[in-house]
């Protein structure tokens, strides 16, 4: 069984290796998308969603993108050059935020995070990204 607090150990337990962190953070992403694509509410959430998120760790490299079209969502790792929106994290950031130490929002306004695109972008994708961690905080309790 896992649960939040387990979840924020494998976290912080990854933190000072990168490419263990990264597999990680891909089974968390595959894991959040999986539950979007599979859970009736949270498609109709997305429902009137056309974007490509470009997401990037850029002190350790990670690259990877999210198409949320109709309902629909895909994940890649690598770059989208038809990306709508981007937002660039350090791995520090994105270990709080999955933590719930800080929200992205909140690192946006204090301008360690990094974006490019607009604002209703972006309040979308922050909606899309509480509701993946909320589903995956909701699975972890639930095992």
């Amino acid at each position: 069984m896992l649960d939040s607090k387990k979840f924020n150990s494998v976290i912080h337990e990854l933190v000072n290796k990168e490419e263990e962190f990264i597999a990680i953070l891909d089974k968390i992403i595959k894991l959040g998308v999986n539950f979007l694509q599979n859970t009736e509410e949270l498609k109709e959430e997305i429902m009137d969603y056309d974007y490509i998120y470009q997401i990037l760790l850029s002190d350790i490299n990670f690259k990877f993108w999210l198409k949320i079209s109709r309902g629909s969502i895909m994940y890649k790792r690598g770059i989208n050059p038809n990306a709508t929106f981007r937002v660039s994290y350090t791995k520090d950031i994105i270990i709080k935020i999955l933590k719930r130490e800080m929200y992205g929002s909140e690192a946006y306004m204090k301008g360690i995070i990094k974006v490019d695109g607009d604002l209703t972008q972006g309040l979308r994708y922050i909606k899309v990204f509480r509701l993946l961690l909320k589903y995956i905080n909701n699975n972890f309790k639930n095992e």
